[in-house]
Formats: C-alpha cells, sequence, structure tokens
C-alpha cells in the first residue's frame, strides 16, 4: 500500500499559523503605537540629559525644592 502524506491540513494547518503571527504582529504594533511616548529623537535627548544629570552639568528636578 502506498500511503500518502495529507496535504490538506498540512495547508491549512500553514495558514493557521500565518494568520496568527500576523494578528500577533499587528497587536504588538497597535500597543508600540499606544504605549511608546518617546520616538527615536526624543529618546536620544532624554538619554543625554541623563548623562548631564550623572555627570553633574545639571541637577534633577525634585519635586518641592525651589529652581
Amino acid at each position: 500500500m502506498n500511503e500518502e502524506t495529507p496535504i490538506l491540513p498540512l495547508i491549512l494547518g500553514a495558514l493557521a499559523l500565518l494568520y496568527f503571527g500576523y494578528e500577533v504582529d499587528k497587536q504588538r504594533n497597535k500597543r508600540r503605537q499606544i504605549f511608546n511616548v518617546f520616538d527615536r529623537e526624543e529618546s536620544e535627548i532624554a538619554a543625554l540629559l541623563e548623562t548631564m544629570v550623572e555627570s553633574g552639568q545639571l541637577k534633577p528636578y525634585v519635586l518641592g525644592e525651589p529652581a
């Protein structure tokens, strides 16, 4: 007897996995747009300001202290 590999279930399974990956990627991008408050340029500025605070060029803001 010559047994063949069931092609249809393999194709349907592959399509289901591709669709699942697509949906996960779509949701990930949606959440990045919602929760990322800094873009690349603003992140670089924030990192520079943190470096300046660590080196003593700037003082960190403390709520309630006079400027």
